[in-house]
């Protein structure tokens, strides 16, 4: 089991770096096409300001992930070093229930706010609104779907080191 969730692990720090390093490849050359066209044919495109926006967004929600995955996010150092030593992991199992919960909790904001708006098209590039609000819809899985897999790989370490000491 532990040999899975070690794969897993790593595919899905594939997988969102690769993404998230896509999103900022595209929003630069995007950003930076624009400002060349501006600047020498006087005009830019019309789309390209909203769609690096969305580019950003899908972003950001693959590289949450990717820095969740790899314990590279914001944490509570100080609360960290004020527990005993055998209560960290129990602290960090904690933090990826409150993750879960959290992302989770994205998911379903994300559902109820594409039912409400997901019908409208965007003027600028023509394409529904579902399509960039879904960003928060994929980021809240990810994001769930990291502190389950970061849970479980912090419990079963924990239980092969008891197992061989």
């Amino acid at each position: 089991m532990s040999a899975l969730l070690a794969r897993l692990h790593r595919g899905l720090i594939l997988f969102n770096g690769s993404l998230a390093g896509l999103a900022m490849v595209l929003i630069f050359l995007l950003v930076a096409g624009n400002a060349f066209a501006r600047y020498t044919y006087g005009g830019s495109i019309t789309w390209g300001e909203d769609t690096a926006i969305y580019l950003m967004i899908y972003g950001l929600m693959f590289g949450m992930s990717w820095a969740y995955l790899q314990d590279k996010h914001i944490g509570f150092d100080l609360i960290r070093r004020l527990l005993p030593p055998r209560w960290v992991r129990w602290q960090a199992v904690a933090v990826d229930l409150v993750v879960l919960v959290v992302g989770i909790g994205l998911m379903v904001s994300a559902v109820e706010f594409i039912s409400a708006r997901g019908g409208r098209t965007s003027s600028s590039t023509g394409m529904p609104m579902w399509l960039f609000q879904a960003s928060m819809l994929i980021g809240g899985g990810l994001l769930s779907f990291s502190a389950l897999v970061m849970g479980a790989l912090r419990l079963s370490q924990h239980t092969s080191e008891e197992v061989s000491s």
